[in-house]
This record gives structure tokens, C-alpha cells and sequence, in this order.
């Protein structure tokens, strides 16, 4: 009698993590949540703000952000902040993990702000270069970073109560906050607290598996 040929496994679809992540971003869309997990680039910056206008255009229910970035880019910081300030829908902004930099700038817009316990936030002057012929481009790119430095710490005082004490130390260190600084400073409105009777869900978990 003829061996029988084994079964031939099915092949992977290569395509299927993609699959699985263009639909994890569907249900984001749908429940209107937005993630800043990356670096603040041009290409991060087109991707929220097509985000924030398509979710605006489609209903004025509120927008959550979460926001967990180390920062970036000056321009395409402040290009999401400009949209966001243009939504007419509601846009929560949620710190976890941390927001330092330009993403603690974009964290402060929200028209409600918060955060969860372990996150951390954190500003600080700019990072820029100047090169080129001195007479044509370095006097006109030193006063260029001024202007944005300048515009920065006034986007700190709007939008928090931070002190000059505390806006120096940022432009000359890094100021760095936890939660209850920040609710302080009213750099956020709520600090998300894990529900209170986790621990013991967690407790009776174990003892079933036992």
C-alpha cells in the first residue's frame, strides 16, 4: 500500500501581520483614538493630522490622543498643534509612558488633559545647528532659532501655570514632572488612577488558579 504523502502545511500569508495592524488601526479610527508613539517627524505629523481631520469632519465626539514620545522635530510639532487647535471637535490628550519635548508641548493642548501614575513629562530649550556663509545664513538662522525658542516658552505660559522659575530651568536644564506636579502646575486637568479594586481581582484570579 502506497505511503500517504503528508498533509502539506498551509503557507503564512506574509501579508497577515500587516492585516492584522491595518485593523488594529481601523478600530482605532473607529472608537476615534490616535496614537504619538514615534519620533515627531514630517511623516508622523501628516499622518496624526489626516487623522484629526478625517475624525473631525466625520462627528464632533470627542478625540483621544495618546501621546508617549521622546520629542522631534519643531515644525511638525507645532503643524499638529496648529490642526488641533483647529478641530472643532474635542481632543483629550493622554500622556503614558512620557511626553518630553515637542510631544509635551502637543500634550498641553488638549482640551482636556491627563495623564496615567507612571508617566513621566518633560520640557526643554531647543535643539538647533547653524552652519552656512556667516554674512547670508548664520545671523539669519541664529535669529531664526530665538524666535522659536522664544515661542516656545511663551506656548509654556499659556497653556500651563508654570513659573518663570520653572520656564528658566526648562530653557537652561530639562524640567522633568510627575503627575501630581503636573496637576499642580496645570499642565494636565486628571491623572488617570488604576480602578481600586484591581488588586483584588487579581488576588481572586490567582487563588482559582490554585
Amino acid at each position: 500500500m502506497p505511503k500517504k504523502k503528508p498533509a502539506k502545511k498551509p503557507e503564512i500569508d506574509p501579508r497577515f501581520g500587516d492585516f492584522f495592524e491595518l485593523k488594529v488601526e481601523q478600530e482605532l479610527l473607529k472608537h476615534r483614538q490616535i496614537m504619538i508613539f514615534s519620533e515627531i517627524n514630517q511623516g508622523l505629523a501628516r499622518e496624526v493630522i489626516e487623522k484629526l481631520l478625517v475624525l473631525d469632519s466625520l462627528s464632533r465626539d470627542p478625540i483621544m490622543m495618546w501621546i508617549n514620545s521622546g520629542g522631534g522635530s519643531v515644525d511638525d510639532g507645532y503643524a499638529i498643534i496648529d490642526v488641533m487647535q483647529q478641530s472643532r471637535s474635542p481632543i483629550i490628550t493622554l500622556v503614558v509612558g512620557s511626553a518630553c519635548s515637542m510631544a509635551a508641548q502637543i500634550s498641553i493642548v488638549g482640551d482636556i488633559r491627563k495623564m496615567t501614575t507612571n508617566s513621566t513629562w518633560m520640557a526643554h530649550d531647543m535643539a538647533g545647528g547653524v552652519w552656512g556663509d556667516y554674512t547670508t545664513k548664520v545671523i539669519d538662522r541664529v535669529e531664526y532659532l530665538e524666535r522659536e525658542q522664544y515661542k516656545g516658552e511663551q506656548h509654556l505660559r499659556r497653556h500651563t501655570n508654570l513659573s518663570d522659575k520653572d520656564i528658566a530651568k526648562a530653557k537652561n536644564g530639562e524640567l522633568w514632572l510627575y503627575p501630581e506636579k503636573c496637576l499642580q502646575y496645570g499642565i494636565i486637568d486628571e491623572i488617570i488612577v488604576p480602578p481600586t479594586g484591581r488588586n483584588e481581582i487579581r488576588k481572586s484570579a490567582k487563588k482559582k488558579k490554585r
